[in-house]
């Protein structure tokens, strides 16, 4: 029987200030910046040993490495490879430059979900390149005690620093279409649209980093495309004008983070929100906190097969929370009514309304989010389409016990040691030239918990590069080494 949720009052102490108020910065916030920023170039030359890099280019037109996506795990992986000696190396976002990512598209959480130590290694062990450092130079120690969650603007904005700061190099407003392995040139050539003209890139490697939106994108539910007209609902994943939500009964599906993220938009924006969820309670076990250890992160990738398919199982059949923070702000909201047990049995559309009955309720509403999550499908991103063919899946490589059977996962890319992929059939080896790092994609392989396991993912895949650059050209190297006659005395 489906369950209507009463309004909750919130924590004894809790505030909602430090999620949806930005702090001003530092009166001399600018200055803080630069002291800190000529302290992280000293760092960075204290610790450049050995300063010589071997170039791997034979030609000069190739890249060493491609990587899609500039939000922070393409910027971390890019910065990276230069510490591992690796310098021919782009990065390749088709947003304009502040736009990578989710942050300031369609994330809505008001903070990252993660605890505000969790920052995914970007500073790669250079303490004065940790969020925690930018934030107080820009807002004061104070505020960065205060606070439990990195508000999300504030991570975008420290993005943006990381990344200026550490001239990454970031091409912009570029759409890769299509990639393909050219076998006599031994690298791949990337079909590109560069500021709305065709354009062609080489390189040698590639790293897929480009998040949630990769693998499939959206998922919505079937009796929702196929019932409703376009105009009336909305994914997470789209950009929403949520002042035209005001006044409106507006329904959300689901009941994970973005959802509750979502819901709070909307009734922020003046809207009467019901959030539907077809579990008959919700979760409130997150073992991600559970897994924040070094062991699990660095190691899980090395267990065998039929563990990994246990705990991504065990992840899967207990389904995805909303952070307590979001859960209580939601359950405090008048606004908001939560139904749980409350499956999509019937949907029309009638009058300009949504007509729908969830579990045993009939409601009806003038809009629509889904927040049902993505699907993971290499057949569905885009420019993947020649190489797909021949990844390994998991249904390829490992059959689960009679009931753990389990579809989608199965579909999964089944990855290497180092999140490459493997191929299918002998032939297609270079496919292990490529690393995937996208969210849910590489989750039973290895790469767990998004920014709580970036900091253990992307060393595996710098190192596993600057392997195959060294042993491809160790003839290059050893005849340079004979060659070597600079006498010491």
């Amino acid at each position: 029987m489906t369950h209507i949720h009463p309004v909750l009052p919130l924590p004894k102490g809790f505030s909602t200030d430090d999620f949806w108020v930005l702090p001003t910065p530092l009166s001399d916030a600018e200055e803080r910046l630069h002291r800190l920023t000529e302290a992280i170039y000293a760092d960075l030359d204290v610790l450049n040993y050995p300063s010589k890099n071997w170039d791997y280019s034979r030609d000069h037109a190739v890249l060493e490495v491609a990587i899609l996506g500039a939000g922070h795990c393409g910027k971390s992986t890019a910065f990276g490879l230069r510490r591992h000696g690796i310098e021919r190396v782009r990065i390749f976002d088709k947003r304009r430059g502040g736009q990578e990512g989710p942050w300031r598209t369609f994330a809505r959480n008001a903070t990252l979900r993660t605890p505000k130590h969790v920052t995914g290694g970007l500073a790669w062990g250079i303490a004065n390149l940790h969020f925690s450092r930018w934030c107080v130079a820009r807002y004061g120690e104070d505020y960065w005690q205060r606070i439990k969650y990195i508000p999300r603007l504030l991570w975008a904005d420290y993005l943006d620093w990381y990344g200026k700061i550490l001239d990454l190099p970031i091409q912009n407003d570029t759409a890769i279409q299509n990639i393909t392995w050219n076998e006599s040139e031994q690298c791949f050539w990337l079909e590109s649209v560069h500021q709305g003209q065709p354009e062609l890139y080489k390189a040698r490697f590639l790293v897929f980093a480009t998040g949630m939106e990769s693998a499939g994108g959206q998922n919505i539910p079937r009796s929702v495309k196929e019932t409703l007209p376009a105009r009336c609902y909305h994914h997470t994943m789209d950009r929403i004008d949520f002042s035209a939500l005001a006044g409106k009964r507006v329904v959300v599906i689901g009941g994970g983070s973005g959802a509750f993220d979502n819901a709070l938009m909307a009734s922020r924006a003046g809207a009467k929100v019901d959030v539907v969820v077809r579990r008959r309670e919700l979760t409130n076990l997150n073992r991600i906190r559970w897994s924040e250890w070094n062991g699990y992160h660095r190691h899980y990738i090395d267990l065998p097969d039929e563990m990994k398919w246990k705990y991504s199982l065990a992840e899967f059949k207990l389904g995805q929370l909303p952070p307590s923070h979001t859960y209580y702000q939601v359950m405090s909201d008048s606004n908001i009514t939560l139904y749980t047990d409350a499956p999509i049995r019937a949907l029309a559309y009638e009058a300009e309304e949504i007509v729908g009955t969830y579990g045993d309720r009939a409601l009806r509403h003038d809009a629509m989010i889904c927040g049902t999550g993505f699907t993971t499908d290499l057949r569905l991103q885009g420019e993947l389409k020649m190489l797909e063919p021949h990844v390994a899946r998991w249904c390829d490589r490992y059959t689960p016990n009679p009931g753990d059977e389990h579809d989608e996962m199965s579909q999964y890319p089944y990855l290497g040691k180092s999140l490459e992929f493997l191929p299918r059939s002998e032939g297609h080896d270079y496919l292990k030239r490529c690393y995937y790092l996208c969210s849910g994609g590489a989750l039973v392989s290895g790469f767990r918990a998004h920014l709580s396991g970036l900091q253990f993912a992307i060393p595996r895949v710098a190192y596993d590069i600057g392997k195959q650059l060294f042993t491809e050209h160790k003839d290059d190297i050893f005849a340079s080494f004979s060659a070597y006659d600079v006498k010491e005395y």
